[in-house]
């Protein structure tokens, strides 16, 4: 418990979770964490933040937070019994529909917005478009790593050894 990384909220891969998802949890978990560094860093110093700053940190949020709900599903789904192939399938069709959710239109300037909303109502409808855009990106980003992850371990397992049904994903 000493070390945050490991302590079971964060969702660390329970142990015999093949290497590769191990690696991917690893890789989006670094990425989080150092874009969160950097953006944390920068407001300390009182830095403006760019819309790329903001975007990468979302976007490596997103990823890691669906990574880490893979490995709790694994640990916790089926009193522990679910394979990672498995979650990890479950997780693919949970956010495959992201990936092509559809984008809200372009927000237009509403001239008859009320004084106090002159400026708030535009900037939170392209708010809301642009963490739609960000979550479609994160979710073509999960699926990619997921389909290498499918592919890797499939090159992994001996063919005599697989019962058909470790490579779901």
């Amino acid at each position: 418990m000493n070390n945050p990384e490991q302590h079971p909220a964060t969702g660390a891969p329970p142990e015999g979770t093949p290497t590769p998802l191990k690696a991917i949890i690893e890789q989006a978990r670094s990425a989080r964490q150092h874009h969160t560094d950097d953006l944390f860093r920068r407001l300390g110093r009182g830095e403006r933040l760019t819309a790329g700053q903001i975007y990468d940190t979302l976007h490596a949020h997103t990823v890691c937070t669906w990574w880490l709900l893979v490995a709790r599903h694994i640990e916790y789904a089926d009193s522990g019994g679910l394979r990672p192939s498995q979650a990890v399938a479950r997780f693919i069709s949970w956010i495959a529909p992201y990936a092509t959710d559809p984008i809200p239109p372009e927000p237009a300037m509403l001239a008859t917005a009320p004084r106090a909303d002159v400026e708030r109502a535009p900037a939170l409808d392209h708010l809301e478009r642009s963490l739609a855009l960000i979550r479609q990106d994160a979710a073509r980003t999960f699926l990619s790593q997921a389909k290498t992850l499918a592919v890797v371990c499939s090159a992994e397992q001996s063919p005599g050894a697989s019962t058909g049904q470790e490579t779901t994903a």
